[in-house]
């Protein structure tokens, strides 16, 4: 079955007195991102963490929200990363040695620095906190999971129901495109007729020559027998318990594309208004197909 690429999930555990809670939203992306927004004590787990995430999702862009509490200690103080203000000074002494420049930094230069003070607490222990920290992101994702296939479903339903539309517009032209080429021979017979005015009599033989080639020209039951295997094989697709977006995204351009070709051979009202319906639902459906993992 589907799954959406958009979803929410949450999860949170005590351990040690330090509360874990992590949040992840996932959203529709041509690619496939991950992003981490948490403590830089955590970084060295990024590389597992992914592992994790990749293993539930597949496709679209995942944020991922990590915040650790320490009841235990909740005096939390300002802490300065003293390594970053050393890198910091020492880039801007070689600037001055390679520009010829004198320029001396002020306190007020050195607080502008991003993340050079913040609010801290004691470094965690990963090696005893990661366990924990990776049961609760596996639950989340869990949560993700079921949030994205419940959201699966109603795209499930809709495309399945508009696969539906698209077969019973496309059953009607198939029983309108033979009156097209009766419609054009009694068009070409009056016409002809009344250029004629009676004076010379109708060469049927080149008539029906005519017709005929009308009639090759005007043909779409290739069209019409390529568009119900797109339609089977977009139900056939739907159902695959894997990442399928870009196989069904292909599959409406390539329905789009025949249906296109349809409209360029289209002489009749009719026709032309069932080609412009079934095109606004291949958007409804491009647009729905968007979301799909």
């Amino acid at each position: 079955m589907i799954k959406s690429m958009t979803g929410y999930g949450r999860a949170q555990s005590d351990f040690q007195g330090t509360k874990i809670t992590v949040e992840i939203r996932a959203v529709n992306h041509r690619y496939h991102e991950i992003m981490f927004k948490m403590s830089k004590d955590l970084i060295p787990l990024e590389d597992l963490m992914k592992k994790k995430l990749q293993s539930y999702v597949k496709r679209g862009r995942i944020d991922v929200f990590i915040t650790i509490d320490n009841e235990e200690n909740p005096n939390q103080q300002l802490k300065v990363d003293w390594d970053l203000m050393d890198q910091y000074i020492e880039i801007v002494q070689e600037l001055n040695e390679r520009i010829n420049v004198e320029s001396r930094l002020d306190l007020k230069d050195l607080l502008a620095i991003p993340e050079l003070i913040h609010v801290g607490q004691d470094i965690l222990d990963l090696e005893v906190l990661a366990p924990t920290l990776i049961d609760t992101l596996d639950i989340a994702c869990k949560n993700l999971t079921e949030m994205r296939m419940n959201e699966g479903i109603h795209l499930y339903n809709d495309l399945t129901s508009r696969i539906g539309n698209l077969t019973s517009l496309l059953d009607k032209m198939q029983e309108t495109a033979p009156q097209v080429v009766e419609e054009y021979r009694k068009k070409l017979v009056a016409r002809i007729t009344e250029w004629l005015d009676g004076v010379v009599e109708i060469d049927e033989a080149r008539l029906l020559n005519e017709v005929a080639f009308f009639t090759d020209k005007a043909n779409i039951d290739e069209e019409i027998t390529r568009l119900k295997s797109h339609f089977n094989q977009f139900l056939s697709i739907l159902s695959q318990d894997e990442p399928v977006g870009r196989k069904l995204d292909f599959l409406i351009q390539e329905m789009n594309r025949e249906i296109n070709t349809i409209g360029s051979k289209a002489n009749n009202l009719v026709l032309s208004q069932l080609v412009v319906e079934m095109k606004s639902e291949l958007e409804k459906m491009r647009e729905q197909v968007q979301n799909v993992e």
